[in-house]
Order: C-alpha cells, then structure tokens, then sequence
C-alpha cells in the first residue's frame, strides 16, 4: 500500500548553510530538494507528495519532475513556521477532494486561529483521523528509494507519533568504511546514550518522522510552533519573557487540563511523568552512566503516553541518508567530498543488514 510523504523545503525558520538554505544547496549539480523528491519518486512505497515552501522557487526547480511524476506532486507556499507550514499542507492533502473543507482550511490564517472543534467533527469518524503520514527534510541528498521503502514499510503503523532514530555503531561502521571520519569540532551531530533493556545504546535523530496529525491536540501543536518560532529564546540565546509565560502556559493547559476524562490520569502521575522526563531530557543529554532509570526508553514512551495520551515511539533503523543532513559548512563539504562513495557503501550496507543489532 502507497503513503503519502511530505517534504519539507521552506526557508522560514530553516537553517542557513554560509549563505544558501539547506534545500537548495547544489552537490554535484542537483539540488538536495531534488535528490529527496528523486528518491520519494522512485520508492515504491510512496504514492503522493507534498512540497512545501517558496512556491515559485519550488516550481522552476521541479517543473520537469511534476510533469513525469506518476502520481501528485503538489506543491505548496509555506506558512510562518516549519510546524504550521506541515500541519496546512496536510490539511491541503486531507482537503483536496471536498469543496467545503478547502473552503475551511482556506479560511484559516495560522495554528492558532483552526477551529479544532470543527476539525474533529469533520475528521473524528473518516480514516483521516488515525492516518499516519510520513515527513521527511529537504537537506539529506544521501537519502534512497529503498531506505524510504525500508522506514515506510518497517515503522509501527499503530503508533500516533514515529521518529525515527540511528544507531551510532552503525553510523560508525559507515563512516569506517569510507575511511574519512569527520571532524567532531566541525560537524555537530549529537549522538545521546537510552537505556534499551539492560544495555545502553547511542542514537541520533534522523530525518525522518511518521505521525496522525489530527490526534495531537492544538494546543500541542501551537507549543511546537511556537518553539520553532522562538527557537534563539528557547536556546537561552535570548530572553522573551511573554514567550516564555506564553509557552508555560501552552505547557500548563496540555499536561495539567483543567477537566479530566475517562482517558486521563491523575494529577499526581501527571506530575511523576513530567519529572521523570525532565529528568530524563538532563541524563539523556549528559549521558551519565549514573542516570541509567532517567534514560530508560521503554519508560520514556510511557510517560509521554502519560502527559498527552498519545502512543509515541522512537523506532530504529540502519539507514543513513536521512542521518546525513546538513548544518554546517563542513558537513556540505565533507558529502560533497564523498558523495557517491557515501551512496555506494550505504547501498552495499543496506543491502546486507535486516536492521540495527542492539
């Protein structure tokens, strides 16, 4: 069975790479945009796309692809943020065949003025409500049909949340077999240390993530949107006062509802699950072997599942073109360096490995 992907290529709160955005980077003259839509075309387990970003921009760079394409390629103009651009393509998406709701979602300008209510009740009872999409970046050139096809077809399809992680050890084995490790000063890939059973495994977070939008509450999606906002005041780099209580206030109304239904857990658990992530979040990104319980990944899950009542999972896989993006400088240097040798052995690795050996 298909699955629609969703390609993320705006500028609005993306990275800059010297002076260029992530998405438009050239590497052996091919864009990553188009490396990421070549290999979403190509996977077999992929039906429609969804681009979003600078629609003219986007355009020019594709025209040939959506004329060959099979299926829909739709691309559409890019909102405030990165979170808010995903959830009105989705809604683009979801909308697509009913006048009425692309009336709605038309009338809608930001996240925060959807009338959740009315989404519910349009979507509560159709098979949008528990659909899970993928998501992918545009700055991960390596990326393959077959890792697509791989992460697609080996996710948990139940879970309401997917994202997707890589082992360390076999990020390492790659980089080993190229022979050129990069330079840790310069490249900034952050591998953190979760318990897994009675074993402690490092992992870094990939480009790829899977989901079913209309379960997340809005408020969780306005707080989202508002870190990718305010992304320099969250990193502590500024100070935001009225962002911050706003955020709190997000935060409050989330995990410490005023009513409680049949579903919800008791206000004690609530306050044991976000002390145990907060926990968590300190032992996780220090790594001390001293903090094994705040790492446990299983207890993680639950705690989460706790909070927002959602069934989250980081799942793991071998793949590697989507834990190749780019931030620096360096990182585009050290792919371009090694581009087709890095395709070629993640190739021949995929090839021979059914999955992570934890």
């Amino acid at each position: 069975m298909k699955e629609p992907v969703f390609i993320g290529a705006g500028t609005r709160g993306a990275k800059m790479v010297g002076n260029e955005f992530q998405p438009y980077m050239d590497f052996h003259g091919k864009t990553c945009l188009e490396y990421v839509v070549e290999a979403a075309m190509r996977a077999r387990s992929v039906g429609d796309i969804y681009i979003w970003g600078d629609k003219k921009t986007l355009e020019k760079i594709l025209e040939e692809h959506v004329k060959q394409y099979r299926y829909q390629l739709v691309i559409v103009e890019e909102r405030q943020n990165i979170v808010e651009s995903f959830f009105f393509t989705f809604l683009n998406y979801i909308s697509r065949d009913s006048n009425t709701l692309r009336s709605m979602v038309t009338n809608w300008n930001s996240i925060k003025n959807i009338n959740w209510s009315q989404l519910e009740k349009y979507f509560k009872k159709t098979d949008h409500w528990e659909k899970q999409v993928n998501v992918i970046v545009s700055d991960t050139p390596l990326i393959s049909s077959y890792e697509l096809d791989y992460l697609i077809e080996n996710k948990n399809h139940d879970a309401d949340l997917v994202i997707g992680r890589t082992v360390r050890k076999d990020y390492k084995n790659i980089l080993e077999t190229l022979g050129e490790i990069p330079d840790r000063e310069k490249s900034i890939k952050n591998f953190y240390t979760y318990r897994i059973g009675n074993k402690d495994v490092p992992l870094i977070v990939n480009s790829f993530m899977a989901g079913k939008p209309l379960k997340l509450n809005g408020n969780i999606w306005k707080l989202v949107g508002n870190f990718y906002e305010n992304r320099t005041i969250i990193a502590g780099r500024q100070k935001n006062l009225r962002k911050i209580a706003t955020n709190l206030l997000f935060f409050k109304r989330i995990f410490f509802p005023k009513q409680f239904g049949i579903e919800r857990h008791s206000y004690t658990e609530r306050v044991k699950a976000v002390f145990y992530l907060a926990n968590a979040y300190k032992a996780i990104v220090k790594s001390k072997s001293s903090s094994i319980y705040y790492r446990d990944l299983k207890k993680i899950y639950k705690c989460a599942n706790t909070l927002v009542n959602l069934r989250i999972e980081y799942d793991l896989s071998h793949c590697f073109g989507s834990a190749f993006d780019i931030d620096t400088k360096y990182e585009a240097e050290f792919i371009r360096r090694n581009f087709f040798a890095l395709q070629n052995i993640c190739y021949e690795y995929y090839k021979n490995h059914d999955g992570p050996e934890l």
